[in-house]
């Protein structure tokens, strides 16, 4: 594929955002460009609880299949401490954050109420 090398000024707050996702993943930090111009932004944590994201970003390092065993139950949430919130709101937000990391991969992704059990 022929690219194109550009120059942008990003905000700072972006690009730290950009390069966590880069720092979790098993894609560089030009590869999370690309796929964050091709397909939108990667999942964001700001309105989750801070005692869920180092284990929601751990998800960025499993590779699909492994993201869509999380969606169909296959695989489930680890069990982590909850301060005292409902554990089945833990498991509500790893199964989104899966399906939005393979949503942001490219994958053509099913209505999110077909997951619901």
């Amino acid at each position: 594929m022929k690219t194109e090398k550009i120059t942008l000024n990003v905000p700072e707050d972006l690009h730290q955002a950009l390069a966590q996702i880069a720092g979790v993943s098993r894609y560089t930090l030009e590869e999370v460009y690309v796929l964050t111009l091709r397909n939108g932004m990667p999942p964001m944590l700001k309105n989750v609880p801070v005692l869920f994201h180092d284990v929601l970003l751990g998800l960025n390092r499993l590779d699909d299949e492994a993201l869509w065993d999380i969606l169909s139950g296959r695989r489930p949430a680890p069990a982590i401490p909850t301060n005292g919130d409902d554990p089945a709101n833990f498991r509500a937000l790893w199964r989104a954050y899966a399906f939005a990391l393979l949503k942001w991969r490219g994958h053509p992704v099913p209505d999110p109420r077909e997951f619901i059990h």
